[in-house]
């Protein structure tokens, strides 16, 4: 989707320094959208207007959003072990945030929230992230229906590649690759995730500004599912010289769950273009480019 003309419409994304929230960024300058980082931390790129803010606050969020016509919603607790260590901080960051957050751009009359979720909500095998996700999910429903506030749902497979917080699978394995250290894996490896190119998520992300997206949830995901042992083999090949070794399974682990990206594609024309292979590649580039690690 491009905003092109003199008259640019104007997004604030919340956690717009972050992994995800920083390609958004990317993306919609690049479709010449009028754009506002909040967070708690200045973005890389200078040339974006910073605010800087904590989304616990709602004065702060209703200043944020005036003259604001859409909000991309990426600030939260994400790393599940975090979350599992400080429930009652997720359920503030993850929760209440997302109430005042919808609070905000109802009071500012925004003309529609697109919100981050995941695509393990409703999995068999529940967790508190999965939790803050499905509940915030709800408040978005809830917020049209009392009030006539549009949303977006976006639920995200599992993203990975450059400005990742080095907390996910793929990032770990390359991390210990690229030092030489040991692939871990937990239970068989079997366990498998569709996983996503970030720069293919953040397309689809954009893509969900069309009108037909007003009130609608969406799956943001790669084309088919990979096992960590797969993943763990894909590493090895790439970088060479690594070894891999299983342990015990971990009882909070997500179980693997396949979903379908029809109507994604139907709907927005949106689809992943880069496999999971070409996107470890360009990772594994960008991270020694950008820590200089070199192989011995």
């Amino acid at each position: 989707m491009s905003n092109q003309g003199v008259y640019q419409i104007s997004i604030l994304v919340t956690g717009g320094s972050g992994f995800i929230g920083s390609h958004v960024v990317d993306k919609l300058i690049e479709n010449d959208f009028d754009v506002k980082v909040f967070d708690i931390r200045r973005p890389c790129r200078k040339d974006v207007e910073f605010i800087r803010g904590n989304i616990t606050s709602l004065k702060s969020l209703i200043a944020a959003m005036n003259n604001v016509e859409y909000v991309y919603h990426f600030a939260a607790l994400s790393n599940i072990n975090k979350v599992a260590e400080t429930p009652l901080k997720a359920i503030d960051l993850n929760i209440m945030s997302t109430t005042k957050i919808l609070e905000a751009a109802r009071n500012s009359e925004v003309r529609r929230v697109l919100y981050a979720s995941s695509y393990f909500v409703g999995s068999e095998k529940g967790h508190l992230y999965t939790t803050t996700k499905a509940v915030s999910e709800m408040l978005c429903k809830d917020y049209y229906n009392l009030y006539g506030l549009p949303f977006t749902i976006l639920r995200y497979g599992t993203i990975y590649g450059p400005r990742s917080r080095d907390e996910d699978v793929v990032s770990l394995f390359i991390k210990s690759a690229l030092s030489h250290q040991i692939l871990t894996i937990y239970g068989d490896g079997n366990q498998s995730r569709n996983f996503i190119y970030v720069e293919d998520a953040a397309e689809g992300s954009i893509a969900a500004l069309k009108d037909d997206a007003k009130n609608q949830t969406y799956i943001i995901e790669g084309k088919k599912q990979i096992t960590i042992s797969e993943v763990a083999e894909i590493v090895k090949k790439l970088i060479g010289n690594v070894k891999i070794e299983y342990k015990k399974e971990r009882p909070q682990d997500f179980i693997s769950k396949s979903v379908s990206i029809e109507k994604t594609k139907k709907e927005l024309g949106w689809e992943p273009k880069i496999d999971f292979e070409e996107g470890i590649k360009k990772y594994i580039e960008w991270y020694k480019n950008s820590f200089l690690v070199v192989i011995k």
